[in-house]
């Protein structure tokens, strides 16, 4: 394998366990409907941290970048929505 094929199979698998990741941890939350183990703020942070990656990949052209750190984006901030929801267990509604 050359040089450049290498270096897009571990960019794919970079990605792939990035955005892979957070599913076990949204999967939790929501069978529990319990977050209040779940860090606020190590979340927040990883938003805004995808956010920047995403914006950086679109400012460079680098559409792979672009896509999996959307996709990481929106796990992401489908586990923070789901600690608001869920920090103090299942809301009596």
């Amino acid at each position: 394998m050359n040089a450049s094929l290498w270096i897009n199979v571990i960019g794919t698998g970079a990605a792939l366990c990035t955005i892979i990741s957070f599913v076990p941890q949204i999967i939790k939350i929501i069978r529990e409907r319990d977050a209040s183990s779940v860090s606020l703020r190590m979340y927040a942070l990883t938003v805004t941290a995808f956010s920047l990656w995403t914006i950086y990949g679109v400012m460079l052209g680098a559409w792979p970048l672009v896509a999996a750190n959307s996709v990481s984006l929106t796990l992401a901030a489908t586990a923070l929505i789901c600690k608001w929801r869920f920090r103090d267990g299942d809301p009596e509604t």
